[in-house]
């Protein structure tokens, strides 16, 4: 049926940019496509546009999207909640996208040079995809590490090989961490030119700052820091400085109304306030989001500690090692950093009951 598909499908004009085949059954099926220059994509968060979207219908199992012409672009086309058809291209290209199945999806690109090389390493990424799934399903810890593993040594070992594929940056940007930055020095010089390029460099100063932040973690994490001292705006304007509190046990909540895993976390995080008001404070950090988003934030979650707005000139969030969000500090009275948790731990209220009952 795919291929009945495509012999539609050339028939529907030269024009057509990357023309999507699907199977048998889906005539009339509505999908948005979205799409984002490369070159918005590396903006910093405030100066990003939003994506573009196209609704387009499908007619004898195939749809015709025109590719973006303002420069190379990132696709996506969403078949459910979680999954969807992903490319690049560039102006100029035309692609030939061939769904197999929708549910689960399985689908190729082709027609350019660098999604044809692409898919030349999809079948081991999609194996290796599947097997780690089977683990985590099984709950089997040292096989999920195995094929995490074995998936970054296949990264790492195609962009040695091949510093001058067009799929080489693609292979890249699977790897995080050391793996990244070791692999990004094997490139090869024309890769520049690479579309996907600039997207590897912003994310090499990513991986960069992830990695200065994890090593001044570790060393505030070693229990004998002092916690650095910072002055912020509380909602009615009063400066409020972590000094304020020694004597106290404090937890540093720094969070933003953004962050769905911080909002999931609040309840428990009330409940601990309400258990050791007596010898605890707690002080909300925002942080990455407006002061009026953060107003908003803090009364509709009904928040009752102390709240304070980081502006985007602090250098808190470094001095701190904060990367990721929520991310949650414990400061002794004697104002050491006693611990640090990063995302949403239940362990973490365990480890707080340990050090306040010391």
């Amino acid at each position: 049926m795919v291929a009945m598909s495509l012999a539609l499908l050339s028939c529907a004009g030269a024009s057509a940019d990357v023309m999507v085949a699907l199977p048998a059954g889906s005539e009339g099926k509505k999908f948005m496509a979205h799409h984002i220059l490369i070159s918005d994509m590396v903006k910093p968060r405030k100066e990003r546009p939003a994506d573009k979207a196209d609704t387009v219908i499908v007619k004898n199992n195939v749809f015709v999207l025109p590719i973006e012409k303002g420069g190379a672009s990132v696709y996506q086309i969403p078949v459910s909640d979680r999954e969807a058809i992903s490319f690049y291209t560039s102006p100029g290209d035309e692609l030939i996208v061939k769904v197999n199945k929708l549910s689960p999806l399985s689908y190729t690109v082709e027609g350019s040079p660098l999604m044809d090389a692409i898919y030349t390493l999809k079948p081991t990424e999609d194996k290796f995809m599947s097997q780690y799934m089977e683990f985590a399903k099984a709950d089997n810890r040292a096989g999920a590490d195995s094929i995490v593993n074995a998936y970054n040594k296949f990264f790492k070992e195609f962009v040695v090989a091949n510093p001058e594929s067009p799929a080489s940056v693609y292979a890249l940007m699977n790897l995080e961490g050391e793996d990244f930055l070791n692999a990004f020095t094997s490139l090869g010089s024309k890769i520049e030119n690479n579309v996907l390029y600039p997207l590897a460099v912003n994310q090499k100063s990513y991986v960069e700052k992830s990695l200065a932040a994890e090593k001044k973690r570790e060393q505030l994490n070693s229990g004998h820091m002092d916690a650095p001292a910072f002055t912020l705006k509380d909602l009615e304007g009063k400066d409020v400085s972590l000094s304020d509190f020694r004597g106290k046990w404090v937890i540093l909540d720094f969070w933003g109304s953004w962050c769905g895993w911080c909002i999931k976390g609040l309840p428990a995080l009330k409940e601990a306030y309400e258990h050791y008001k007596h010898d605890l404070e707690i002080i909300g950090i925002d942080c990455n989001e407006t002061e009026a988003a953060w107003r908003k934030g803090v009364e509709k979650y009904k928040i009752p500690w102390i709240n304070v707005y980081n502006p985007e000139n602090s250098t808190l969030l470094s001095e701190y090692g904060v990367q990721g969000f929520p991310t949650k500090i414990i400061i002794s009275p004697q104002g050491k950093i006693a611990n640090i948790t990063v995302g949403e731990d239940p362990n973490f209220f365990n480890t707080l009951g340990i050090l306040i009952n010391e």
